[in-house]
This record gives C-alpha cells, structure tokens and sequence, in this order.
C-alpha cells in the first residue's frame, strides 16, 4: 500500500512537472515567466511582446552586458518547435532581429597566438548533444563598434546548420548568405612614440592555425562593402569600396580551401582569388589571382589589362609568378623567403611591351627591358638592359649595373649609345645619400647628339667631366678636374672647359673657367692664399641668341679681391642697345661692390642717359643703393614724361627684426599731373609680430587727395587700413567714353582689409558732390542727367560684392537708387534693386537722330535676385507722358503710356498711345525661362496715318505678334477705313536694281542682310470701297480684301482680290472711265490675275468703244470692243480721235497716225498739266490734213474746239452747248460764222 501510494505521488509529480514545463514552453504567461526568472539569474535583460517559446516569440528589446560586451538587440522573432528532436536535432524556422548593436569594450591583455593555437587543437573533443538546423537568420541593421573599428551591417540573411556526424566532429554549414551593405570604420592610428620597442620578425615563427569544426561558407553574397578611415577631425577618407562580393571556402583543421573570393572594385576593376592554404608551419601555399583593371589612377598603363599572379611553396621558399597583359605587357618570377626579416630575394623580370605617362610618352617610345635584380632590404644589385626611342634617338641601348648598399649607391657602368648617330655616353662613379651628400662621378663621351627635347637646341658634343665632392651642413668642397666640352650648338660653335678645387674655407687652388659659344665669351681665373685673386670678363655680342625676350650688348669686368674671411664682389658692367618688350635704353651702366661676409655691405648703381617706354620718356635715371644688413640709404631720380627725386633711408634690426623706412617729403609727377606727400613718410616692419607701422600722412595731387588720417600699426596677417578720399572726375576721364563727359566730386572714407588665404575687403562710403553727365554729338554738349548730391558706397569681400548708387534732384528727390550684391559661390547668385522716379527721356534724344522730339517720364522699381544665369526679376517699369515725333513725318504720338511688370522670368507689357488724336493699345507677354518668347497684341480704331506726300490712310489694325529666339510670327486684321495713294512717276531714265547687285559699306566689304528672324505672316488685309488712288493716269477708287501669307525664308504670298468700283484712266491719250476692274492674287504678289475694262463715250453719236484686258500680269490679253460693234480700225479711230473714219480722205490710216502720234504727244504729260486747271476736263488734241485742233469740255455740258490751219492760216473757234445729251448749241467762228441746232438720234 505504501509503495503504490509512493508511486502515485511520484506519478504525480512528475506529471505536474511536466505539465508545468509544457506550461512554459506553449503559453504566452510560460514564456514571460521564464524570461523573468533568465533575467533574474543571469545578466540578460528582456523586454516581452507576444507569442510562447515555442510559437512564434517576438521580444521588443533584449540586452546582456558584461565585462567585455554591451550586446543590444531589438524587435527579436523567434520561431521554434520540436518536431525533429526524434533526429536529436533542434530545428528553428525562423530567427529575425531588427537591430542589433554590439559594443566590444577595451580588451583585456590577450594571450599570446601560440597559447591561442594550443588551446585549439587541444579542444578537438568538442561535441554537441545535438544538432541545428535554422532555415532563415535575418538581420535588418547591425552595429558593431570597438576601439578604433565600427562596423554597420544593412540586411543580413543566412541559412545555418550544425551537424553531429558519426566520429563526433562538428560541421558548420553556411548557405545562402546574403548582405546588402557593410560599412566599416577605422579611426586613424594615433601618433607612435619615437622610441618603438625592438620586436621580433612576426613571420619568422609561425604558430600553428587548427580549427577543430568543420566550417564550410557555401555562399556569402555581400552587395557593398566599404572601408573608410577616419582622421582626428572626423573626416572619411574611403580605402575600399567594391561591389558584388562573392565567397565561398571551407576549413577543417589546418586546411582551407578557397573555392572563390571574387570582388568588383568600384572604378578600378575585378578580381578572383583560388587555391588551398596548409597552416602547419611555415605554412604551404597554392593560391591562383586572377584580376582585370578598367582604369587605375595611380598607374594608368595598367588600366584597361588583365594579370594572373600565382603563389606557390611554402613561406620559406615562396614562388610568385605574374604575367600582365595590355599597355603593359610583362613577365616576372621572384622568390623571396618572407620568414627571414631581411627578405631576401631573387628577380628576373622580362617587360616586352610598356607605356609610359603621355608628357614622356610624347618624346621618348621604350621597346624592352629586362631586369635582373638580388639582395635583401639592406643590400642590391641591379643588372638593367633596355632599348629606347626618343628625342631624336632611335632604338637606343641603355645599361646599367649598380650596387646599392648603405646608402651607398655604386655605378658599374652607365652607358647611352645610338648607333644611327653614332653617339655614345659613359657614366660610372659612386653616390652616397644620408646627412653627408658625397659624389664622385665621371661623365664621357666621344660624342653625342643633344636630344631633340626644343626644337630651338640642336647640336653636337664631345668631352669629359670629372667632379667629386661633398656637402653637410655648413661644409662643402668642389672639385671640376681637367674638363673640357666642345662641339657646336645650332650650328654655333661651343667650347667650354676648366679646372675648379673649392670649399667653404675660401681655399681656391689655381684654377680656371673659359667658355665660347659665338659671340659669348667667359673667362676666369685666380686663386686664393690669404687674399682673393680672381678676375674675369664677360663679352655677348646679342644677349637675344640665348634670351629670346632681351636685345642687348653686354660688356663686363669680374673679380674678386681682399682677404679670404672677407671677400669683396666687384662688377662694372654696361647693357648696349636694350630692348625688351616695351622698353627701350642706348645704354645702361651697372656697377656692384658686394662684401657678404661683412653684414652684406655693399654699393649699387645704375644709370641711363635716357629710358623709353612705349610713348613715355625718362632722361637721367639714377638708382643707387649702399649700406649693409643693418642700414641702407636708397636714391631713385629721373626726369622726362614723369619725374622723381626719392631719398629712402632704411634701418634693419636683427634683434628685433625690425625693418625701418624714412624718406623726405615724396613728389612725383606724371605728365600734367603733380602727386606729393604731405610730410616725409615712416615706415616699420616688425617680422617678429608680423606687423606694419605708418605715420599718418596724405597724398595730395590736382583734383585728388588721400589720406592716412591717423598713425596706424597693421597686422600682416590680419587687419584693416582706413583712408580718407577726395577725386574730382577729371581723373577718370581716360578711363570715360571720349564722348562723354562727367562732372562731379567723390568724398569719403575707404577701408582696405585682409586675411591670410583669402581676397583683399574693401568698404568704401562716398558722398557724390552736384555734378552732370553730358554727351558730345555733332560738336554740342548734351546733358543726360544732373543731379544736386548723390551716394556711392561700395563692400567687396571674399565671397561677394555689394554695391549702392544713389542721385537726388534739388529738391532732394531720388532720381535714380541702385542696389546690388553679387555673390561669388558655386553657383553664383545676385541681388539688386534698381528704383527711377520721374526720369525725363528728352534728353536721350540725341541717341536717336530719326526723332524730332522725345518726351516721357520713366519709373522703375525693379528687383533681381537669384541665379545670376538664370536671374529672376520682380517689379514694373513705367513710361507715362510719352511724346515723340518721327523726322520727316507729319504723325505724332501723344499720351504714350506703357507698362512693363516683371514676374520671375516673365514679363507683362501693357500700354496705349494716341497716334494722331486716335487710341492705339498694345498688351502682351515675354517669357524667357528655358528661351525668349512673347506675345503681343496691337490694337486700334481709325488711326489716321500719313507718308507724305504720298500716302493717306485710316487704318483699324488689330495685330498679334508672337515672338522666340529665332521667329517672329504676326497675324490678325487690318482694315483700310479711308485714304488716298499718289503714285507719281519715277524720274526719266529711272532702273530698278538688278538682282545680281551686290551691297558693300564704305571699306568694300559686302552687307549682310542678315535677317534677326524668321518671318511667319498670317493677315488679312481689308479695303473698303473709300480708298483712293491716283497717279499714272488712273483715278479712282480701290476696295477687296488679301490675305497675306509667308512663311520662313520663302516670299510673300498675297490671296484674294481687289475691285475698282470707280476709276478713270488715261489711255490713247484720252480720258477713259474703268466700268469693271478686278485684280486677284493666289500666290505671288507679282503676277496677279488682271480683269479691267475701260471705255469712253462719243455722246453726239451715241457710240461707246473701249479696251479689255484680262490675263495674268506678265501677259496680258488686250482688246478693243465697241457699241455698236464695229471693224477694230473704226473703234481705234473713235477711241483715239473720238471719231469715226473720214469717208472722204483719202487716208484714213494717216488720220489714225496723226492721232495716235497727239495721243503719245498727251501721254508725255501735256494735257496732264492742262487738265489740272479749274472746270477743265476731257482734253483732245486732233488733226487731219487740212487742221491741228484741241478740244475740252468746261465742266459737263460746254464744249470748246479750237482748230488751227495747216495749209491756210486760218483759225476756227468752235463753242457747243449741250442742252440735253443729244440736242445742243454750236457756233462757230472762223473764216465764217455760223449758229446751228444739233439734235442726233439713231436709224434701225
């Protein structure tokens, strides 16, 4: 009974347990209940969101801190179960983490890398009781920061498993991992301390590498990976940047094995690492790099290449093989023992093909080279052979063997020969580098072409060069011994030579220097014992052989003299016939006594009789200084165009490094104008603190004063200078418009400022006396504008300059305000403002010769700011009152008002004007925000225009013109309400231009017409029946209406018709009424289509005959029609005559002749001047055989003939009274008189 009752308890509980542990692990409150008791046993801190452990668990936060980490994570999910612990294998469906931050802190001393690799291989018998599977890790952002390291990691992903296999080892697979961005940080290492403990090589003892897990990355794809440094100030400097990472390895043991490590480097190329790594000591090695440049800066002949670079053996005995293809094409194989600390090494590099930077590759193309190369880092020897082509060389040999070895570099042999040329140079000798420079070279040559490096030096040499010497510190020696070069330089003969034995204790053995080269000639020579003997001369015949920009002779005599602690430099020297650039001397002598090691005394003097430059002349110049370090008294003086006379006295310091400059009261003079100072000036400089003092002092001139009002001390490095300054205008006359003149004073203080590394700064505020401008046309001054005071302030720093102008009238009113900054940044940007009250435009007539007057008050309050390419403006300009007349032109505008209002980068205009008491507006817009483009209206009612003398017209236009960079397009209305067109007659012998006449301007050279757009017209042209036109024997009336159209570059096109409701026209020599008149255009406007009917009627015997012309104008179809019809000789008759053929004459054709001959007589404009008279009208000029007659009407119903006798002198007078059209009254009076009654009427 006990036991089974012990056995129902144990039951019990063991049920309860479990059912508590299932509690736990599947509720909600379980799982909170275990995070708290985790957290209270551990240092794991969690902050609970939902789900049990064992379905689907989201944590918000989760923590755990120790001694050496701060691990941070949240928005944790985790999705867990235990479907496959029957395979003793945990199986994780999910674990994401949304952030995750890990800082390591400072490390504890850590073991040394043998203790580390015993501990691994002693850690073999690791095992796990079971395995995991975790199909998907995710991580959103991960940061991972430690000393001098920050890493931030953006969307991880993996799969991972950890496998148990039969013989206990653990295998860690890797799969489908994936990282889109890695950033890592690292700080700048800190500045070592000089004293560095000595370490032992690191690769001379190498540990063994053992890992006791099998871990195999099956793929790890990282997106971007980039390595930035950081400096001290937090700027990034980037290392690495590469793209499409790629890795996949595996390492048990001692053996890893790189299936591929590829990388794209971000603007440089690609490469790909393979092969198997040994890490038992010393480590085998059989790696494979495979690599392609796109573009490598820092050598561009390996862009564009591919290399293949192989390791094999161990590191005792590493083989490095590399092969590059491209620009660059070599082979190399070097081994190196890298355990050893010295490294040494053996090299063989064969390059067949190479390319050298392109200001080199220009003048010199390399073919081969092969190098041969063994030692250590302590010890070298070079065997370098290669082949050469290059200023003017061809397929040169170049040999060099050498040694390197305590900073001691040995030349075996250094030879340059070409054998086209046959030139040759030999170099051996030794060079030793460190504090003490010591050389010992001999250069020969039997002969050798100067390379071709200007094409200005060409030439031959041949000599020897032998020099040793030494230089530390303040010590030095040089020797030149038994040297001698000569040969010819373009084609001038050369030959220099000497023996040189020197040092810096002044002991100059016996020797001498000689140089010729044409008309160069130098020659030394001297020694030294306790004193200096050294003379010399120097001769050129024309300096411009050797200085290009400089002409000019040069004699002079050098020598050396006095005791070897102080020599003492003396040259007197003389420069004939200079010329250079601009400036221009007969002869300028030069004398120097120079002493540098007694404080740099010294004497110096030039002078020239007379100096040109350009137009100005200067006569007796003088420059001379003498003094030593300490105090020196210069004197400057010339005459001529300018003048000065300058006595300068200056005192320098060591101590205080003070440089102090006194001169006597200064004056100059240019030309007209004389400059002085008001008192003698007094300069320090102080180079310990860097600062300038100046007394104060003014300069004074005609019309210009400025002033130092007070004593300053400047910093050099920073500070300001404040001046006051008076300029009248005058001044700045030659920096004016001849043509203009301006009038006025400048008043005011101007501060000059500076900075190290940055612009001068100016502030300058001045008043602006009264004063005008005027302009100069045609012999008379014009002022444009005047003005009582005014206000010029200007501000000029290192990023901007700002500006205000101002003008005012007498009665203080502002006449014109400018404002403007400009500012000078990477985009540089403007502001200003421009404010016009109330200007009057009469005076800006005399810019515009084709008005007769102008008048007009202009106002603007205008604003621009903004991009300074792509400005934006904001305001309005106004012209109201406007009043102008055109020379030559009878019309005038009045009331002229216009707006002009600024948006941005568009316009509105707006305005009206009354031409000729009549109202015409104009509106539109102007945009030019990407290009110019507008808009314009034009619209009037009756605008009573007149061209005299021929032209009158009212016109009722209604306009738009639409305006971009390149086109102009006008279209709408016009219609002709009234006028009247005088055409007159061009004078006798008057020619139109050919089309082959070519238009030039005064110096010949042919006009272009170039036209500023291309012309689009789309108007219709109305006429009413009211428009006259008279001239070329017609008068009448014109009305229709056309469409004109053209478009860009092709004529003018005219569409529809015009009709001559009333018109008579002179044909024949008679008066002809139009009784039908059309003339319609489709196309060009020179050929229209011509329809025109023109009669006259022979009242007393009720007969109309006429002409009828229709066709196109070039061709026209002419005939004559009669009423009653009859033979076209007859209608001649009446139409020339205005009467039939005579029966009885004999001949009527004579009769015809006579009369067209009168009628031609008419047409030359006889009867033209007759029929102006008053009442005159329908003039006849008639004749037969027997009487020459002329006839006219008084007005519309009296009738005169007057017939004048061509055999007989008698004359007949002939008057007609028409009572109705064909009854009427004659008398005639003559050789007879007679009174008769007419009446005509018609027989059928």
């Amino acid at each position: 009974m006990t036991y089974k009752r012990a056995s129902f308890t144990l039951m019990g509980v063991l049920t309860g347990l479990l059912c508590f542990f299932a509690i736990l692990l599947s509720t909600p409150w379980g799982a909170q209940l275990s995070l708290y008791f985790v957290g209270k046993v551990s240092s794991l801190q969690v902050e609970y969101k939902s789900g049990a452990l064992l379905d689907d668990l989201v944590l918000r936060k989760l923590k755990i801190e120790n001694d050496s980490a701060l691990i941070n994570a949240s928005n944790i999910r985790l999705r867990l179960h235990l479907r496959c612990l029957w395979k003793n294998q945990i199986c994780i469906d999910e674990l994401s983490i949304g952030t995750l931050q890990v800082n390591i802190k400072e490390a504890q001393p850590a073991e040394s890398s043998e203790q580390l690799a015993e501990q691994a291989i002693n850690s073999t018998n690791f095992t796990l009781p079971f395995s995991v599977k975790l199909k998907k890790f995710s991580l959103a952002r991960a940061q991972i920061t430690t000393q001098g390291l920050a890493i931030n990691l953006t969307e991880f992903s993996s799969a991972l498993s950890v496998n148990k296999n039969v013989v206990s080892n653990i295998a860690i697979n890797i799969d489908n991992a994936r990282l889109l961005k890695a950033h890592i940080n690292l700080s700048a290492a800190k500045t070592s301390s000089p004293l560095q403990p000595v370490t032992p090589w690191p690769l001379a003892s190498l540990p063994k590498m053992y890992l006791p897990v099998k871990l195999a990355l099956k793929s790890l794809a990282v997106k971007t990976l980039i390595i930035n440094e950081l400096d001290n100030t937090g700027s990034e400097k980037t290392l690495i940047n590469t793209t499409n990472n790629v890795a996949r390895l595996s390492w048990f043991k001692t053996q890893l094995s790189i299936e591929e490590l590829s990388s794209k480097v971000a603007a440089v190329g690609a490469f790909l690492l393979k092969g198997k790594v040994d890490f038992v000591p010393p480590y085998l090695v059989d790696l494979a790099l495979s690599s392609s440049i796109d573009n490598f800066e820092l050598l561009p002949q390996l862009s564009h290449s591919e290399q293949k670079v192989s390791l094999k053996g161990d590191l005792a005995d590493l083989v490095t093989t590399i092969s590059n293809a491209g620009e660059l094409t070599l082979t190399a194989k070097m081994s190196v023992d890298v355990t050893n600390a010295n490294l040494p090494y053996k090299l063989q590099a064969d390059v067949s093909q190479f390319t050298l930077p392109d200001d080199i590759a220009n003048v010199i193309t390399p073919s081969t080279l092969l190098l041969n190369s063994e030692g250590d880092l302590n010890r070298h020897v070079i065997d370098l052979k290669s082949n050469i082509s290059g200023f003017g060389y061809q397929d040169a040999a170049l040999e060099l063997q050498a040694t390197y070895s305590e900073q001691t570099f040995k030349i075996k042999t250094l030879y340059f020969e070409e054998f086209k040329e046959n030139s040759r140079l030999d170099i051996t000798g030794e060079l030793q580098l460190g504090n003490r420079l010591l050389w010992d070279v001999k250069v020969s040559s039997s002969g050798i072409s100067l390379p071709n490096i200007d094409q200005r030096l060409s030439g031959r040499l041949q000599g020897n060069i032998y020099s040793k010497g030494f230089w530390q510190d303040n010590e030095w020696a040089f020797t030149l011994t038994d040297s001698m070069v000569k040969g010819e330089i373009n084609k001038i003969a050369f030959n220099a030579g000497g023996n040189v034995d020197i040092n810096h204790k002044g002991q100059l053995a016996s020797s001498k220097i000689k140089l010729n080269y044409g008309d160069i000639a130098l020659n030394i020579k001297g020694h030294s014992d306790t004193h200096w003997y050294v003379d010399g001369t120097v001769n050129v015949g024309d300096s411009s052989l050797w200085l290009k920009d400089i002409e000019s002779g040069i004699t002079a005599n050098i020598s050396i003299s006095g005791p070897v602690e102080q020599p003492e430099f003396n040259l007197q020297g003389e420069l004939k016939k200079l010329l250079v650039v601009n400036l221009a001397s007969d002869a300028i002598k030069v004398e120097v006594k120079y002493r540098p090691l007694d404080n740099h005394q010294h004497e110096v003097a030039f002078s020239s009789a007379r100096i040109n430059w350009n137009d100005h002349t200067i006569n007796g110049v003088n420059l001379s200084s003498s003094g030593d370090l300490n105090q020196q008294k210069v004197k400057l003086a010339w005459l001529g165009d300018s003048a000065i006379d300058l006595l300068i006295n200056s005192d320098y310091s060591p101590v205080g490094e003070e440089w102090q400059v006194q001169t006597d009261q200064v004056k100059f003079s240019l030309g007209d104008d004389v400059f002085k100072s008001s008192q003698p000036l007094n300069i320090l400089y102080n180079n310990s603190l860097k600062t300038l003092a100046v007394n104060k002092h003014c300069w004074l001139g005609d019309g210009a004063q400025l002033c130092l009002k007070d004593d300053a001390t400047l910093k050099v490095a920073q500070d300001e200078l404040r001046l006051a300054i008076q300029l009248d205008t005058d001044l700045l006359t030659p920096f004016i418009p001849k043509d203009i003149t301006v009038r006025s004073t400048l008043v005011g203080n101007v501060a000059v400022g500076w900075q190290q590394n940055k612009m001068p700064t100016v502030n300058a505020k001045l008043l602006i006396s009264d004063g005008d401008i005027k302009t100069t046309k045609e012999g008379e001054l014009h002022q444009l504008l005047e003005w009582q005071k005014g206000e010029l302030t200007l501000i000029v720093d290192n990023s901007s300059v700002a500006g205000k102008l101002a003008f005012f009238a007498q009665n203080s009113a502002e006449i014109v305000n400018l404002s403007s900054t400009l500012v000078f940044a990477d985009s540089r940007t403007i502001n200003s403002q421009l404010n016009i009250n109330e200007f009057n435009l009469s005076p800006l007539q005399v810019f515009l010769p084709e008005l007769t007057s102008l008048e007009g008050l202009l106002n603007s309050r205008l604003t621009v700011s903004g991009d300074l390419d792509k400005p934006i403006i904001t305001g309005d300009i106004r012209l109201t009152k406007g009043e102008a007349k055109i020379l030559g032109n009878i019309n005038t505008l009045t009331d002229l008002n216009m707006a002009l209002k600024f948006k941005g980068q568009q316009a509105i205009i707006s305005g009206g004007v009354n031409i000729n008491n009549a109202l015409a507006n104009l509106k539109g817009d102007v945009d030019w925000q990407d290009e110019l483009k507008g808009n314009f209206d034009f619209d009037g009612e009756s605008l009573k225009l007149s061209v005299p003398p021929d032209l009158t017209i009212t016109v009722s236009p209604h306009l738009n013109a639409q305006i971009k960079a390149s086109e102009l397009k006008i279209s709408g209305r016009i219609e002709v309400l009234e006028g009247k067109l005088l055409v007159n007659k061009l004078p006798q012998g008057s020619v139109s231009l050919s089309k082959d006449v070519i238009m030039v301007n005064d110096a010949g050279e042919q006009v272009a017409n170039e036209k500023p757009f291309e012309l689009f017209t789309n108007v219709r042209v109305v006429i009413t029946d009211a428009f006259k036109v008279e001239g070329q024997g017609f008068i009448g009336r014109l009305g229709g209406e056309l469409q004109v159209s053209q478009q860009a570059n092709q004529p003018l096109q005219l569409f529809g018709s015009l009709k001559i409701p009333e018109g008579r026209y002179r044909a024949y020599g008679q008066d002809l009424s139009l009784t039908k008149g059309i003339i319609s255009f489709n196309g060009t406007a020179n050929n229209p289509y011509v329809s025109m009917q023109a009669t006259r009627s022979i009242e007393k015997e009720n007969i109309i005959v006429g002409i009828d012309a229709t066709g196109l104008a070039n061709s026209l179809n002419i005939k004559l029609f009669s009423k009653p019809t009859m033979q076209q000789s007859e209608t001649l008759s009446y139409l020339v005559r205005g009467r039939g053929l005579d029966a009885e004459t004999s001949d009527s054709n004579t009769a015809i002749g006579v009369a067209l001959g009168s009628a031609l007589t008419n047409f030359s404009g006889v009867l033209t001047q007759i029929e102006k008279l008053p009442l005159i009208n329908r003039i006849e000029i008639d004749g037969d055989d027997e009487q020459a007659s002329i006839a006219g009407y008084l007005g519309e119903q009296v009738y005169i003939k007057y017939g004048l006798g061509i055999k007989d002198p008698i004359n007949e007078l002939t008057v007609r009274f028409y009572l109705l059209s064909r009854l009427w009254v004659e008398t005639v009076s003559g050789l007879e008189n007679s009174a008769d009654i007419y009446y005509s009427f018609d027989i059928k």
